[in-house]
């Protein structure tokens, strides 16, 4: 289901036909609905648990690189590298302060080798910071800049591999993310796809307290949205529970 099919849903249900354009006409056209809708959606991303599915980010690193950056990841779950010839294998985990104990060198001198370890990487500069590039931080600093973002720090969210690649290696990260933001009329997301009964309601809970501060009638909204959630998750635990007999040691 496209997103102008769930803004007739919404205009409809909450009786909101101010959010929408020619409705007479029956073209419902934005006119604010989408505001509550997107509002909708990024709580039904922060809530889902395991409704909402994990995804992959692939990209390939060159010889030398050690960064990588995404957009609208939540969490990363797993990390993957394999190169032409190879087979993949999966990265530990490690905190970033082990990894830059570990590897003090500026990044840029480092011997490059296979992957083995990788972690989320905290890349954004302090608030007073924040305007700098990487044409202009050195008027503040010079050194221990490679692990940053400058100016997409808020954007992106990003890893660090250590060794530097030594050849080409697809890195595949396992994640949660965000749904894009729901713009244009043919644009679909999980949620519009899968629960557009979810995001209709997702939409109207964001309208109650945005616009009517009636925080009793959220909570009911809220209520029927987690119940849905939950029945979405106890699908999801019997399809990963499914032929499954015995512990792994």
């Amino acid at each position: 289901m496209s997103l102008i099919l769930v803004r007739q849903s919404f205009a409809a249900m909450s009786g909101r036909h101010d959010l929408v354009t020619d409705f007479a006409a029956g073209t419902y056209t934005d006119n604010g609905a989408n505001v509550f809708l997107n509002y909708g959606q990024k709580m039904l991303d922060r809530r889902s648990g395991e409704a909402l599915p994990l995804r992959w980010y692939r990209k390939d690193m060159l010889a030398g690189e050690y960064s990588l950056s995404t957009t609208l990841c939540r969490s990363i779950q797993q990390v993957w590298a394999m190169a032409a010839g190879y087979d993949r294998f999966e990265l530990t985990k490690k905190k970033q302060s082990w990894l830059r104990n570990e590897y003090p060198e500026a990044y840029s001198t480092l011997s490059s080798g296979t992957p083995a370890y990788y972690c989320p990487k905290d890349s954004g500069l302090a608030p007073a910071q924040a305007t700098l590039t990487s044409g202009t931080y050195t008027t503040q600093f010079t050194n221990d800049f490679e692990d940053l973002e400058f100016a997409n720090s808020t954007t992106y969210t990003g890893i660090l591999v250590m060794p530097p690649v030594d050849m080409t290696y697809t890195i595949s990260i396992l994640a949660r993310f965000y749904s894009p933001t729901l713009a244009n009329d043919s644009d679909a997301t999980f949620w519009t796809e899968r629960h557009p009964d979810l995001l209709t309601l997702a939409g109207m809970w964001a309208l109650e307290g945005m616009v009517y501060r009636n925080f009793s009638g959220q909570r009911e909204i809220m209520a029927q949205i987690d119940e849905a959630l939950n029945d979405i998750d106890k699908d999801v635990a019997e399809e990963q529970a499914a032929n499954v007999y015995f512990l792994e040691g």
